[in-house]
Parts: C-alpha cells; structure tokens; sequence
C-alpha cells in the first residue's frame, strides 16, 4: 500500500495551486464576464434604480456575447479581455456586429487585486451612443492564427482588426454604464 500524505505535509500543494487561466480559459471567461455583470448590476440597480435583463448568446457567429436590455435600451455587447499589461494591442471583431441593434465592444483588463482574492478590471469602450449603430470597424482584414497546408494564412472575411487604440478608456463601471444606456440626467 502506498503511503499517502498527511495533512501535516506541507509539500502536498493543495491549497498553493494557481489555477492557469489559460488551460482554464472557459471557466476564465464565464468569471471575468460574471464580474462584469455584477459590477455592472450593481450600479443599474443601487445608482439608478433600474433592471437589467442579461442574455446570453448561445452563438459565436453573430459577433457578440450578450444582450443587455432595460425599459429604454436594447445593446448587444461584445466582451474582450486581457490580462493588465498584456501585450496584446489589437482586437478582432465579428462584422455581424455592425448588424445588431447599439452593438459594441467592451474590454477588460483585469488583474487580480493584491489584496484580496478578488479582479480589479479596468474598461475600454468602443460603440456609439444608446439606440446607434456600431462606428466602422475599418478594412483591416483578420487573418487565421493557423496557416494551411501551404503555409499560407487566409484572411477572415468576416473579421476586422480593431487596433485597442481606437477604445475609450472609462473611468469605471458608472461611466461604463452611461455609455451604455445614456446618462441618467442627473
């Protein structure tokens, strides 16, 4: 019989694991988008005593993740995120987008907060006002991160490069919210 370790055996590593998120990378993303929707609740609710409804795209073919809709609203949202001094500088975009009601891309840069065990995100925003349309993505074509048998990388038609340059930065989640549903007037 092979001897197990005790729980008094400090090399066992249980509790030390750091999970990767990129061998994680769809529990990664469902709790990076779960924090953004609190966050983004909390402020509709509390700051302007207002519902959100959230759906969810069961899709990756029409360019975005969620729908965002309140009495007044309807967005349908693209997510985006790295991690906070990652080196990543462009984002690729579904044009299908431009086809869905206030379409727009949110980015998060995330890192985990020092003193907890919590993310601290910060946000970029790319989209018009409540009720317009996406702002062109240009006709930077994306291109296949794999090549084919030739070694040729073929272009995506329906993708364009959009360089992180061209995002807004936001100051936090209420302004996040004010250019996503307008401002509350106040």
């Amino acid at each position: 019989m092979t001897d197990l370790p005790s729980s008094d055996d400090e090399n066992v590593g249980l509790t030390t694991r750091q999970i990767d998120e990129m061998s994680n990378s769809s529990a990664f993303e469902k709790m990076i988008e779960t924090a953004f929707l609190r966050d983004l609740l909390e402020q509709m609710w509390f700051g302007r005593s207002e519902i959100v409804d959230v759906m969810h795209s069961s899709l990756d073919a029409f360019g975005f993740d969620l729908v965002l809709e309140t009495t007044s609203v309807l967005r349908h949202v693209q997510l985006k995120a790295r991690r906070r001094g990652g080196r990543s500088a462009r984002l690729n975009i579904n044009t299908k987008l431009s086809e869905r009601a206030s379409g727009c891309v949110i980015w998060m840069e995330w890192a985990k907060a020092a003193d907890r065990n919590s993310l601290e995100i910060d946000y970029r925003w790319f989209g018009g006002q409540p009720g317009q349309p996406l702002p062109p993505l240009g006709d930077r074509v994306a291109k296949h991160a794999k090549a084919n048998a030739q070694g040729v990388k073929n272009e995506r038609s329906g993708i364009r490069v959009l360089p992180l340059g061209e995002l807004e930065r936001v100051s936090g989640i209420e302004e996040l919210a004010d250019r996503l549903f307008g401002t509350t007037g106040g």
